[in-house]
């Protein structure tokens, strides 16, 4: 089941605060097309507090789930854990400031970095949460330590006059006095 979807009138004066449990059937709706998969018998958990100031949501917490993908080192499967907080500053569509015409720049201020928009009063925390989840995801995951050590070729003989062979062909530009 996806986090829920909350109606900006729901949420009283003094916040929302939700504790989730992410299936491992959302996750793996989440992970698809990634290379992440889910862990049998591990559902992440997400705790989510809304907050807010006359149209104005404030989104804050932390999530944590568990994946597992195949290491880019040595390939084996490896299990790994991700969290983060959550921040997440939300405007109801339409209450920014006009953009420019679609081929102009548009500069943005700091603030407005920090700002995403909800539409028709409702906030869907399974948006936002995949959103991070899918953000904290390693790009090259792998272990700290592989379990399969990779053996390194052997250097070749040393020449008669001491040198690696495979650096030979640098020899001609050495100077000699």
């Amino acid at each position: 089941m996806a986090p829920p979807v909350i109606l900006f009138d729901r949420i009283p004066d003094d916040g929302l605060q939700q504790e989730l449990v992410l299936d491992e059937a959302w996750l793996t709706g989440v992970y698809e097309g990634t290379g992440l998969m889910t862990v049998a018998g591990a559902p992440g958990h997400a705790s989510v507090r809304l907050d807010k100031d006359k149209r104005n949501v404030f989104m804050s917490g932390r999530f944590e789930v568990t994946a597992q993908t195949d290491c880019v080192a040595c390939l084996e499967r490896m299990t790994f854990t991700m969290s983060a907080d959550l921040v997440l500053h939300l405007e109801p569509a339409g209450s920014t400031k006009p953009g420019k015409a679609a081929h102009e720049e548009v500069e943005l201020s700091r603030d407005e970095l920090d700002v995403d928009v909800y539409t028709d009063d409702r906030i869907d925390l399974a948006h936002w949460l995949r959103e991070a989840i899918l953000l904290e995801a390693p790009l090259h995951p792998r272990h700290e330590v592989c379990p399969v050590k990779l053996e390194m070729p052997a250097a070749p003989p040393l020449a008669r006059d001491g040198i690696d062979p495979r650096l030979a062909p640098l020899a001609r530009f050495i100077k000699k006095e």
